[in-house]
């Protein structure tokens, strides 16, 4: 069975996916940069790069966004003063101080500011409005040629003049009714955006697309989906509302009030998996485990046989934990929301009928994310090299911070680092004249080790300069320093 879980209250709104069971994505709604894609800003050009064909936009964030010269050339008409569909040179369109309406395509990461572009979209349940792109486009996951081509027929007929739409997947087997109704919803918010443009501020925000209870309902909510179950009843009825304008009318029997007194993420098990996602080690049904590495430029994933021994030959254990990690893998993909590239390690196979298991196994579970991904190869090291598309935050960003001791390396000194440091500091201040007690304060073995080992020293040392130290037993990872006459 699968289900919607939605939690709203007066300090956070999230929203869980479960799949036969298991939660397989969180939603988060912050009012940060973290949830700013789809955004439409009003913004003013800071700089201007020929070199990198680009320019820096102020939309009004921490750092300036970036928008690269093919976001920009098929800006509409009325913003570019009559340059449409131009190759000229970033510097021939943009000069700094210009004002530009643009829209957010990735958040900020690391050093970089977020990135923007001027060819909009609009996003409904069954297609996404382009105001300012001619184009008519067709989900590629809509095979069917007779379906494709009654898509294609029915929105020529609807598509405004001088506007573009992506027919989404969600259009499948829909009836004209459904797009024009939709279609008026969408043309209409573009024109309330148009009416705020021209008395916006710099950094204003024109259009927020990231209402997390309106995401659910336009990208997740599918005959696929078995109960919608929501915690808050003003938002329980908004839903019923969306449905009966949108949706078809046989969904709303779905949605579910939770009254219980228990917390619905509690209810349904997710708080437990979001701890368990934000620990590097998985462990399998079978013994077996994953550790999930993230660094700057990748994601790596290694399989380990771990406790599974298996009940017949090598082969048979190391292709049966293969097999259950392919499944578990895009599942963790989604819950944490891992992206870019992404580097699996499966244990080493040797028949080629095998790895051809695993890959089928991991393509067709991958086929189960909304994200767009995909499988490069199997390297020459026995190595799978695949790709995720960056959408939103990882799902450590919501609930961890980099450790102040370590600064995210996940070590922190060894006992005879931190001693070493208390020497050289007790050395430095004792040259220190108007100072007659130096006071260490540290953990019980840092303190053992010491007195073991260098009591004797650190005291003829001081005493020669006419100082004494006391140790203080205190429970800290490192130590502190303190001066006294």
């Amino acid at each position: 069975m699968n289900k919607i879980v939605i939690s709203v209250n007066d300090f956070q709104r999230r929203a869980a996916i479960l799949e036969d069971e298991k939660v397989v994505e969180i939603f988060n709604e912050r009012n940060d940069e973290s949830n700013i894609i789809k955004n439409i800003y009003k913004g003013k050009v800071a700089n201007v790069l020929p070199g990198m064909e680009s320019a820096f936009v102020d939309i009004g964030l921490e750092k300036n966004s970036f928008l690269y010269v093919d976001d920009l050339r098929e800006f509409e008409e009325k913003y570019l003063n009559g340059i449409v569909n131009s190759n000229k040179p970033i510097e021939d369109l943009l000069t700094v101080g210009d004002q530009v309406v643009v829209q957010v395509l990735s958040v900020p990461r690391g050093n970089k500011g977020a990135r923007v572009t001027t060819n909009f979209t609009i996003p409904g349940k069954y297609l996404v409005l382009m105001p300012n792109n001619d184009h008519l486009a067709i989900s590629k996951k809509i095979k069917d040629e007779s379906e494709r081509k009654r898509l294609e027929e029915i929105f020529k007929e609807i598509k405004p003049a001088k506007m573009g739409v992506i027919i989404r997947t969600a259009a499948q087997g829909k009836s004209i009714h459904h797009f024009e109704r939709e279609m008026v919803y969408l043309v209409k918010r573009w024109e309330e955006i148009e009416k705020r443009i021209k008395k916006a501020k710099t950094g204003e925000l024109l259009y927020n697309d990231n209402d997390i209870v309106t995401t659910i309902l336009r990208d997740v909510l599918n005959n696929t989906i078995d109960e919608l179950i929501v915690d808050n009843e003003k938002v329980y009825l908004d839903i019923i509302d969306y449905i009966n304008t949108f949706s078809e009318n046989n969904i709303s029997t779905r949605i579910k009030l939770y009254t219980k007194n228990k917390d619905i993420f509690q209810e349904y098990g997710v708080d437990a998996e979001i701890e368990r996602a934000l620990q590097k080690e998985v462990w399998l049904d079978c013994g077996g485990y994953l550790v999930i590495e993230k660094t700057e430029a990748l994601v790596s994933i290694d399989v380990n046989t771990g406790k599974n021994t298996g009940s017949y030959n090598l082969e048979r254990t190391v292709l049966n934990t293969n097999l259950e990690a392919a499944r578990e893998i895009p599942r963790q993909l989604r819950l944490r929301n891992l992206s870019g590239i992404i580097i699996i390690d499966f244990i080493d196979m040797k028949l080629q009928e095998d790895k051809d298991l695993v890959i089928q196994q991991l393509d067709a579970e991958l086929q189960r994310d909304r994200i767009k991904n995909n499988i490069v190869h199997f390297t020459d090291l026995g190595l799978i090299e695949m790709t995720r598309k960056r959408v939103g935050r990882t799902l450590s960003y919501f609930y961890e911070k980099e450790c102040p001791i370590c600064n995210g390396k996940g070590k922190v000194k060894s006992n005879e680092a931190i001693v070493l440091d208390i020497l050289r500091d007790i050395k430095q201040v004792a040259t220190e004249k108007d100072v007659n007690k130096i006071y260490i304060q540290t953990k019980k073995e840092i303190i053992k080790e010491i007195k073991n080992s260098y009591f004797d020293m650190i005291s003829e040392y001081l005493k020669a300069r006419k100082k004494q130290f006391i140790l203080e037993e205190k429970d800290i990872l490192n130590y502190d320093i303190s001066l006294g006459k």
